[in-house]
């Protein structure tokens, strides 16, 4: 206790005097208008930024939880869609019900280079995904199922040399496949539909739900350019895709709850 009491009366004068230039600095801000703004400006720029980089941070980490539940809803919405636009083509209440449930998974691989191109998901068996289940993100359709494992999947891209999907121009009965022919990673080929369909640039392609992979409506892209076979009986429709197959996003599995029954019918009638 005596070494601070010699402490403060050796250093009495010097104290003293940064006591009164504290003073004089606070009576001289308090006066001067240019000072005090300064001062104000000041301090709201440097607590403004604190704030900022902290929300930052908190924003930054709650990415995570914000996008899975977006994806979600995305999954809620897209199976009331499939569900309502049944109930609405076949005018029946009892087909509400939702014969098509979409998972949520995320994909930890995706090729796009190559001929024959796949996705990795992070969905497996133990996830009800099996193979042959159709895959689609909010924009579109992206491929099938090829294998599935415990914890993971792999599923054949519609960029892939083998990949032939049902689909149609929207707003008529043109039905047609799928394919690619391994050049842009963008665009796909519609092959199949006759000379007689009224086509046109910036038409909308969809599933045709003619298998029990996907239902019908699910979006792949608009008609970009095309031109008749050789025969000149069909034609060779270029494809624009909705999806930007190098940057995909959240995807969703799509289960059919009647596949099986559909699959047994069709064997009963093949036999």
């Amino acid at each position: 206790m005596q070494r601070i009491i010699d402490f403060f009366l050796g250093n009495r004068l010097r104290l003293l005097f940064w006591c009164y230039l504290l003073i004089g600095i606070a009576l001289t801000a308090s006066e001067n208008i240019y000072l005090k703004s300064s001062y104000l400006n000041t301090s709201s720029r440097l607590s403004g930024g604190i704030h900022l980089f902290f929300s930052g941070i908190g924003d930054y980490f709650s990415l995570a939880s914000e996008n899975k539940f977006l994806t979600t809803q995305n999954k809620v919405l897209m199976e009331r869609l499939v569900a309502f636009e049944k109930y609405e083509l076949n005018h029946d209440s009892t087909l509400m019900n939702k014969n098509f449930e979409f998972i949520n998974g995320r994909i930890i691989k995706n090729s796009f280079t190559g001929i024959d191109n796949y996705l990795t998901l992070s969905l497996g068996e133990q996830d009800s995904v099996f193979t042959d289940m159709g895959v689609v993100n909010e924009k579109g359709l992206l491929g099938i199922i090829e294998f599935s494992g415990n914890s993971f999947s792999t599923v054949q891209s519609i960029l892939h040399s083998k990949s032939k999907i049902n689909v149609k121009v929207k707003g008529t009965d043109y039905f047609g496949s799928l394919v690619w022919n391994g050049k842009k990673p963008n665009n796909v080929q519609l092959i199949d539909i006759p000379d007689l369909a009224p086509i046109k640039k910036g038409d909308t392609i969809i599933s045709g739900g003619m298998s029990s992979i996907f239902p019908e409506n699910i979006p792949v892209g608009t008609i970009e350019d095309f031109k008749l076979t050789a025969a000149k009986n069909y034609y060779i429709i270029e494809v624009r895709l909705f999806n930007d197959m190098q940057n995909i996003g959240p995807v969703y599995v799509i289960k059919n709850h009647l596949k099986q029954e559909i699959k047994a019918v069709e064997k009963n009638t093949d036999e």
